[in-house]
């Protein structure tokens, strides 16, 4: 039997506990849940990278970066900081697409755009 190793990181998620659920309770397939939990972490992400940023603007890398070495977990595994890195190109690049649609800043955005954009 293989054991779970299931860690419990809610305290340490940008998304809340409702966030998580509002997105279990959509009728999209688990790729997609999945994919959309991601894509929400990123633009929460985005969004405390930003506190300064009034344009409403995705942060260049450069703040990416600050952002990640200011977290301690981060600093401990660099492998991790290149995976959030491209995580964070390919979120970025759809939240300026979506952000374009709905004539919004990208970082205006909200879960419920994100799931709205998701269903049809």
């Amino acid at each position: 039997m293989i054991e779970s190793t299931f860690v419990d990181n809610a305290e340490n998620s940008p998304l809340s506990k409702e966030d998580i659920n509002l997105i279990a309770l959509t009728n999209l397939s688990v790729s997609e849940k999945h994919h959309l939990r991601m894509l929400a972490h990123c633009l929460q992400c985005f969004k405390s990278m930003s506190k300064k940023n009034s344009v409403g603007s995705i942060p260049v890398k450069e703040e990416w970066l600050e952002w990640c070495l200011k977290n301690p977990i981060m600093l401990k595994d660099d492998e991790f900081v290149q995976i959030i890195f491209e995580q964070f190109s390919g979120a970025a690049t759809q939240l300026e697409r979506l952000s374009n649609d709905l004539k919004v800043p990208p970082l205006d955005l909200t879960l419920r755009n994100l799931i709205d954009a998701y269903q049809p």
